[in-house]
């Protein structure tokens, strides 16, 4: 008997299953996609317990009569091509006719139906891909598509699939795309019986950005457009300000389609150039229309890629509209300062004279620092923290470390009765305040401040005989030790310090949360807000001490590392976005990244003068470390130069 035997209906079912139901959202995709072919302008999708036991997408559109009910579960049955000349010319979402039959294959399925001629609907229930009834029905016109218990007759891909809040971001996700392709109709989704997401249909994609990612990234959109050989851009780029620290807020349609493309990203990136901060990607929506010849959609099971045939065409015409959407206003941040209301204007009769105009005072922070907690005896490589200025916040409220123990600020608000170019030294109580004005200098903006010297504790090491030759470009640390001059990385270096500490400290489960003064809340996406409720105790024990707000916002109580607002919401979706990539990599390796995001913003920045006592403490620190001389990612602390090597060079050895 032969080896080779044709595999049963089922089995074969649940083999082309695999490869288009992946996940719950696979289940929303393929059924907001039919709804959309089929002319639909109202679309409500329902999930309960993130789509796994419940999920129902309901359609105004053209519907099926009762002939077509029991063909559509078939495989390979569609309504969009006829013969293979069709698949050059697909402007549908659908076309393969593998959707209901694989979703049938792998879950309980329903469909009411009638269409708009039809007096009465059908009404067809499928379990294991088989057809179980099929009878008349009262429904409106249109579709409704219910699907229970998802990988039921394949448990095995159950251990596969995330928690509920996590499958439930991947469908919030797929119906925000699906949304943003088309502003010109209605989306509703519920989860669980709450409402996130609404869209109005208007045609407008403006207010589709608003309801998909809020009001603060739809302020910062201008329109995109750009037309060449056929191609044409459409759509809105977010300006600088907009910026993400990852991709999540880069959408592309190819007509009508959302793809993913790193051809597309790239042209974006490359048009938004010396725009953005480094780490930092620009924000889109942009829709592609070109012909169907030239792309081809059906290179992935999932038709989440697409295959150009004139990529240089394409990637032109991206840049081109990202570029002009950038340029065509001109952003200069303003600064505004809130002013009394002007009086209203008086009757005939109430005339007086017009008051005089009063000078607006100006208030600063006035420090008053709790006297500092013994130090214990330091390690010989005690960590190193920078003395930078101190921060403020928009309550006038400032945040300051000193030393590795930081003590507790405290702010009050006093008037100040002139106004000075520079910025008064911040003194201590401990301290009397004229003696400290005679003896320093005022600081500038450029300026670190100036550390009390009970604070400033450098350990005792031994062996480290050097002498700190200056600072170069406010970025290396000259240092001459034995016959070798060495070029210290000041960032790196300090890097590296603030990674082991915290290494250290996550792995005894006693990072050092900063409780903020004022809560900072963070706005997030769907996959963002998933990753939060994922990953919810790893960011405890990396120090964020943050809520669940609602409607897609965190709110940050405490930090790892004390940073103004914007840094802080930086760091946190920098440390989000790390954790969601490469999901395969154990969770020590996740949280090994984000104390590599946490240590790179909190260590001094390139560019940065340093006072001769931090630079020596950060040396100290730096030379007592054994056998590391990288920072987190790789760059190198300390490049040597030997004695011989600069005499040769000035020719006095040959």
């Amino acid at each position: 008997m032969g080896k080779i035997q044709v595999l049963d209906k089922s089995v074969s079912n649940k083999i082309a299953a695999g490869e288009v139901v992946e996940r719950p959202a696979s289940v929303v995709k393929e059924l907001l996609e039919n709804a959309l072919d089929a002319g639909a302008t109202h679309i409500v999708a329902e999930i309960k317990n993130g789509g796994i036991t419940y999920i129902r997408v309901t359609d105004n559109g053209h519907g099926m009569s009762r002939e077509d009910v029991p063909v559509a579960l078939l495989r390979h049955a569609t309504s969009k091509i006829a013969e293979a000349a069709d698949l050059d010319a697909i402007m549908t979402l659908g076309f393969r006719g593998e959707a209901l039959s694989s979703i049938a294959a792998v879950a309980k399925l329903e469909i009411y139906t009638r269409t708009q001629q039809e007096e009465t609907g059908t009404h067809l229930v499928a379990e294991d891909g088989e057809i179980v009834d099929c009878s008349e029905a009262g429904c409106p016109a249109g579709t409704t598509v219910v699907v229970r218990d998802l990988f039921m007759t394949t448990p095995a891909r159950m251990k596969f699939l995330k928690k509920n809040y996590t499958e439930a971001g991947y469908i919030e996700d797929i119906v925000n795309r699906l949304a943003l392709a088309r502003s010109d109709v209605s989306f509703r989704l519920i989860s669980d019986g709450k409402e996130v997401l609404f869209t109005a249909g208007d045609s407008n994609l403006l207010n589709s950005i608003f309801a998909v990612y809020g009001k603060d990234l739809k302020n910062t959109m201008r329109p995109a457009d750009y037309e060449e050989g056929g191609i044409c851009v459409s759509g809105f780029c977010a300006t600088g300000a907009g910026a993400r620290p990852n991709r999540s807020m880069q959408s592309f349609f190819i007509n009508g389609r959302y793809i993913k493309s790193p051809l597309l990203a790239r042209a974006v990136e490359e048009a938004y150039k010396n725009e953005v901060m480094g780490g930092k990607f620009p924000s889109c929506v942009l829709l592609l229309t070109l012909p169907p010849s030239m792309v081809d959609i059906n290179v992935h099971p999932t038709k989440l890629e697409a295959k150009f045939a004139d990529e240089k065409a394409v990637y032109h015409c991206v840049y081109w509209a990202a570029k002009n959407a950038l340029y065509q206003k001109q952003e200069i941040p303003a600064v505004t300062l809130k002013t009394e209301e002007e009086p209203k204007m008086p009757t005939a009769k109430q005339i007086t004279p017009a008051p005089k105009m009063t000078q607006t005072t100006v208030k600063r922070p006035t420090v008053v620092m709790q006297e500092p907690a013994i130090l214990k005896k330091p390690e010989p490589a005690e960590p190193f923290v920078w003395k930078g200025l101190a921060q403020k916040t928009e309550s006038g409220q400032a945040k300051i470390s000193f030393g590795t123990e930081k003590p507790v600020i405290k702010v009050e608000e006093k008037p100040k009765e002139t106004v000075k170019a520079s910025v008064e030294p911040i003194v201590s109580k401990s301290e009397p305040v004229k003696e400290e004005v005679k003896q320093a200098e005022p600081v500038t903006m450029e300026q670190p401040v100036k550390e009390p010297e009970q604070v400033a504790v450098v350990p005792e090491t031994k062996n480290m005989t050097y002498r700190i030759c200056g600072q170069v470009f406010n970025t290396y640390i000259l240092v001459e030790k034995d016959d070798e001059l060495y070029l210290v990385d000041q960032h790196a270096a300090h890097e590296r310090l603030r990674y082991e500490e915290l290494l250290k400290q996550y792995d005894g489960r006693s990072v050092q949360s900063q409780m903020l003064l004022i809560p900072v809340t963070v706005r997030l996406t769907a996959m963002e807000e998933s990753l939060f409720y994922e990953y919810g105790e790893m960011l405890s024990d990396l120090g964020f001490e943050a809520e669940g707000f609602g409607d897609k916002t965190v709110i940050l109580r405490g930090a790892p590392e004390a940073l103004d607002e914007q840094g802080l919401q930086t760091l946190f979706l920098e440390v989000l976005g790390n954790l969601g990539e490469k999901r395969k990599n154990a969770s020590s390796e996740k949280a090994q990244r984000a104390l590599y995001t946490i240590a790179c913003k909190s260590a001094v920045k390139a560019g940065n003068k340093l006072q001769e006592s931090e630079m020596k403490k950060l040396l100290d620190a730096v030379f007592a470390l054994e056998s590391i001389n990288t920072c987190p990612h790789g760059r190198p602390i300390t490049v040597a130069m030997t004695k011989t090597f600069i005499e040769k060079q000035f020719k006095r050895i040959v």
